[in-house]
């Protein structure tokens, strides 16, 4: 490939906040094109390019051949709009000028961030239209939806993101996904078939796209990008949080809200994949190989290892009923609309391989993780009542997750003892993770999970 085109490449991902090679040596190795979305002789000329990021070690090895690294590598998704001429306004989204066949002297943009190509990508997405070459397609799916308008305008978000969303009008956004990871895509599959089973808690979807490539040597597909409903009037659930917090505000009917929202949406999920029994003691394990490796990067959990463990051990005592979950469920993942709490992005922890992340799990994973970011808001807006808040806001969630998605004959409830138990271990595991980030990341951070660990494991004692 022309060296001076991965390195325009490499400088347009080191200034991305979605590409993950930051404080690593990276190289694009290769860069697969898949077929023009459109016609060559229409501006701008669009596509997407596949790119393989290879990580060397600082210091090469002896050579190897380049087909088969053996070193790791990601695959990165850069959706490229070619215009002939500089475009006003475009600048901040120019990743470098070059020749290509097909179209000569271009100027090279994102065209996440172009608005005619956006508008472009919304009307393939509306048809239903399939692109195909000879060593490569893309076809985008639409779901049954009407109403949707082919006019809308493409609005480019511009906030922190993993991924780029596009804003069409009041309808819809486009999710276009950058780390791309070979197979189905979970947040499509999740929002398809909590859609099909007539789930109200999450955005509607509305389409999405798929490619498929040679990817050195081996056929591959992968999902690029979906659509779902743009939820009016949204509001973020950390944000609201906060808001309460400094408000010295209750927030335990929100809270309520949330636990029931979760309820309903394992129910839809519960219905809609495999479902497995698995013993206690396997779980437990796990939890305390993490503990041990933790205590490596955070020696002071030396002090509250037997606590951990014993809560740990909780997990144990019998068999866990698992299913598939939210798996990274936090305030952040969630809105308040007017139609009620919607949750989003079922993609797990990014930090977890797509086999662990699509594994049944208990559903005490996201409860827990509900509670933890409850702790991390009330620790955000230190006060005289945020012990008050924390408190209300987690039983009103626990019960009303307890209560099931209707409430039922046993409305208020609660947890019985052993499910405490149980989301006690979890809570723990989840906080010990957290310890591991903050070193890592925000040392200033690290009293929040461990005043978590430390009650957790006093409980123990």
């Amino acid at each position: 490939m022309d060296p001076e085109i991965a390195d325009q490449v490499l400088d347009h991902l080191a200034g991305a906040r979605w590409f993950a090679g930051k404080g690593r040596r990276a190289e694009v190795a290769s860069i697969t094109p898949l077929p023009w979305l459109t016609d060559v002789s229409a501006w701008p000329a669009v596509r997407v390019e596949i790119l393989r990021v290879d990580y060397p070690p600082a210091e090469d090895p002896e050579p190897v051949d380049v087909d088969q690294p053996e070193w790791p590598y990601e695959l990165y998704q850069l959706v490229t709009s070619y215009h002939r001429a500089p475009v006003p306004g475009l600048r901040h989204a120019e990743i470098g000028r070059r020749t290509v066949t097909d179209l000569g002297p271009v100027i090279a943009y994102d065209a996440a961030q172009d608005p005619q190509a956006c508008s472009t990508v919304w009307r393939l997405l509306l048809d239903g239209a399939e692109r195909a070459g000879r060593d490569a397609e893309l076809a985008f799916r639409r779901s049954e939806v009407s109403g949707l308008d082919p006019e809308a305008t493409p609005v480019p978000f511009t906030g922190q993101q993993s991924n780029t969303s596009v804003m069409f009008g009041d309808q819809a956004m486009i999710k276009f996904f950058r780390r791309i990871e070979l197979g189905p895509n979970l947040d499509i599959e999740v929002h398809d078939a909590l859609a099909r089973a007539g789930s109200d808690d999450v955005a509607r979807l509305y389409g999405w796209a798929r490619g498929r490539w040679i990817q050195d040597g081996t056929p591959v597909e992968a999902d690029l990008a979906m659509a779902v409903e743009k939820l009016a009037a949204a509001e973020d659930g950390w944000g609201l949080a906060l808001e309460s917090l400094r408000a010295e505000a209750d927030f335990a009917e929100d809270a309520a809200l949330l636990g029931r929202a979760l309820a309903q949406i394992h129910e839809a999920l519960r219905a809609a994949f495999p479902t497995a029994e698995i013993a206690g003691e396997a779980t437990e394990s796990i939890m305390n190989s993490r503990l041990a490796a933790a205590a490596q990067v955070a020696p002071v959990l030396a002090d509250w290892t037997p606590g951990l463990q014993a809560a740990f051990a909780q997990v144990g005592n019998g068999a866990l009923s698992t299913q598939r979950v939210h798996g990274d469920f936090h305030l952040g993942q969630t809105l308040r609309t007017p139609r009620g709490w919607k949750i989003i992005d079922f993609e797990g922890e990014p930090a977890k391989t797509m086999a662990e992340r699509v594994a049944p799990d208990s559903v005490w994973r996201d409860v827990a993780g509900m509670l933890r970011s409850f702790d991390y808001a009330a620790a955000t807006v230190p006060g005289p009542g945020a012990a008050r808040w924390l408190a209300a806001a987690r039983e009103a969630f626990v019960t009303a997750y307890a209560d099931g998605p209707s409430g039922g004959t046993h409305a208020g409830r609660g947890l019985k003892p052993q499910e405490r138990a149980i989301l006690r271990a979890y809570e723990a595991d989840k906080a010990v993770y957290e310890l591991v980030y903050e070193v890592r990341n925000r040392p200033d951070w690290t009293a929040i999970p461990l005043g978590a660990i430390r009650t957790l494991a006093d409980d123990q004692s």
